[in-house]
């Protein structure tokens, strides 16, 4: 009887060994998905891995994970790492290039196999088409072959269903912009101002103010022999409907010697929203609008007064459609 049960046992791990050999080598899958979203709004959601709790299959299936991040969370180098009911795991952002792909390894045990997993975007129109990818090679352990056809691969693939349909809905409802916005990083810089109080609806009045404390203070630097040190701008310490200060600036170096009624003032270092406006000053309420849009949207808070630096000379170029204005609204980090 022993030798009978000996031989059954035999028989059974010969034909698993056995039929694992004529299963796939590689648990291999791939899935995509079109989102009705340019590819930033998506990239971002993947290439910070603080995000993905927000979308992640596993987040939902197994509520005792407890995740960690490397700082910094987002790009190649960045690394998550989690423990659970189910065992530890890591995630670590292999490759990372903007609006294309996010490619990362997967461990999902202390030591264990290494599985590759990535996400690329591709422009279609003004949708993105979005595929998932994910590659454990099992090699010769007959283990591992099971693994990944009875358990790994079905999973994958629910995890596919809900990944892509969570960002697809989290991406599609973002704001657009029609211009270019980014976060920035800007160093302090020094200045001599003209405040005002005055109507925002009035833009000839406006016009006409820039246009005398910019005079004035021109006048004043050269006066002094004190150099210009970037593009002339315009501060914007407070802002309703009805009334808005303005300030009128020239960046100078720190310690500039000019009059005492020119205090010299400094922006400190800060972190940025920083935006491109392309075009007439008449329309640039839109683009600051776009910002202000950004800021709700990102969950950002103030840190300062927004302003407007003016890279193009208006009385040098007089084609409207090719003054560049940078405008920053400046954030806690």
């Amino acid at each position: 009887m022993i030798k009978k049960i000996l031989i059954g046992i035999a028989t059974v791990l010969i034909l698993f060994v056995g039929i694992a050999f004529l299963l796939p080598s590689k648990t291999e899958l791939t899935q995509s998905i079109t989102i009705q979203a340019p590819a930033s709004h998506v990239f971002e959601e993947v290439n910070e891995l603080k995000n993905w709790k927000q979308w992640s299959y596993w987040e939902v299936k197994d509520t005792t994970i407890n995740t960690v991040y490397s700082e910094p969370s987002a790009g190649v180098g960045a690394k998550s790492s989690w423990t659970s009911t189910d065992g530890p795991g890591s995630l670590t952002i292999t490759e990372s290039e903007m609006n294309k792909a996010v490619k990362f390894d997967l461990s999902f045990m202390e030591g264990g196999d290494v599985a590759k997993g990535w996400y690329t975007f591709e422009a279609e129109g003004t949708a993105t088409k979005v595929t998932a990818g994910f590659l454990l090679d099992c090699g010769m352990n007959p283990v591992l072959r099971w693994l990944g056809f009875l358990f790994i691969k079905p999973e994958i693939a629910k995890s596919f269903d809900h990944q892509l349909a969570k960002i697809k809905e989290i991406a599609e409802a973002k704001p657009t912009f029609t211009v270019a916005i980014s976060e920035v990083n800007v160093e302090p810089f020094f200045y001599v101002g003209i405040s005002t109080t005055m109507s925002p609806q009035d833009q000839a009045a406006i016009t006409a103010q820039m246009d005398q404390s910019f005079e004035e203070l021109m006048t004043m630097l050269a006066k002094a022999k004190v150099e210009m040190q970037g593009h002339p701008f315009c501060l914007y310490p407070s802002f309703s409907e009805t009334s808005m200060e303005m300030i009128c600036a020239l960046p100078v170096p720190q310690g500039a010697k000019v009059p005492s009624r020119y205090p010299v003032n400094e922006v400190t270092q800060t972190r940025a929203v920083k935006a491109i406006h392309k075009g007439d000053y008449a329309k640039m309420m839109d683009t600051h609008l776009q910002v202000d849009s950004y800021v709700k949207f990102k969950k950002l808070e103030m840190n300062g007064a927004p302003w407007e630096s003016y890279a193009t000379d208006p009385y040098k170029v007089k084609d409207t459609a090719r003054w560049v204005t940078e405008i920053y609204y400046p954030v806690k980090k």
